[in-house]
């Protein structure tokens, strides 16, 4: 896992949003990202159509799937396609067939694009990437608003804040718990924090736990005490809210 900069993550980061308040609803992708000097070929974008094609049928049966499709020199496709594992078969369908023509929009010609959605993941790349921890590149989102309490339990709201991080964090990396973890710890009488991490479900259980570790890291100084965050990379993703947003 590469080593991240002394500074705040100028070289890290592709992307920092300031979203308002509260954020877009599930049919609107949090992040998205295409690689910007590597093209694909005719044969591989081919081969990336039958991946994607692939992944939107298979994946919404089981919540996740991968493909690939292709021979050798650069023009192998390879893919992979999940959905929250707390979300309905009909939400994991629909998101599915967003992200797709999400990436056929944004990043056609690419040879990697991925996009998260609140929903779903999909990825694909011309290089091999399953089972790897890829933590490279993320995109930080953080809402306007601050948490609303006294400076003098600032540092208390980030224990609380890094210990359920730390729960979610091994329930991810379980794999009985297919790469999600979510919780809430009662801050105050009035502020209760809500957390929910996810890793994609190729990734072994060490590997999950360091991405979502990497990526929760930088949260003290990219979002102090902000009512939320989300952190996204290709291998996980992090998020903490002062209201709930997820399901029991």
């Amino acid at each position: 896992m590469p080593s991240p900069p002394t500074t705040l993550l100028p070289l890290l980061l592709f992307l920092l949003f300031l979203l308002p308040y509260p954020w877009s609803d599930a049919a609107e992708p949090l992040t998205d990202y295409c690689s910007i000097n590597r093209k694909a070929s005719p044969a591989a974008k081919t081969n990336i159509a039958r991946v994607l094609t692939s992944l939107q049928s298979k994946a919404p049966s089981k919540g996740f799937a991968t493909a690939s499709y292709g021979g050798g020199n650069g023009d192998r496709a390879y893919g992979l396609a999940q959905c929250r594992p707390d979300i309905s078969l009909v939400d994991c369908r629909a998101c599915l067939k967003e992200a797709p023509a999400r990436l056929n929009k944004r990043c056609r010609g690419k040879a990697e694009a991925w996009v998260w959605f609140d929903h779903c993941f999909l990825r694909y790349d011309t290089r091999a990437f399953l089972g790897k921890v890829d933590t490279d590149y993320g995109a930080y989102n953080l809402t306007e608003d601050y948490v609303n309490i006294d400076p003098a339990e600032q540092q208390r709201f980030d224990r609380e804040l890094g210990s359920l991080i730390d729960r979610i964090r091994a329930q991810a990396a379980s794999r009985l718990r297919l790469g999600l973890g979510k919780g809430q710890t009662k801050f105050t009488p009035d502020v209760t924090i809500y957390a929910l991490a996810q890793c994609t479900r190729d990734l072994p259980s060490k590997a999950c736990s360091e991405c979502i570790s990497f990526a929760f890291k930088y949260f003290p100084d990219i979002c102090p005490h902000r009512k939320g965050c989300q952190a996204l990379y290709r291998s996980c993703y992090v998020r903490y809210e002062t209201r709930p947003f997820f399901s029991p």
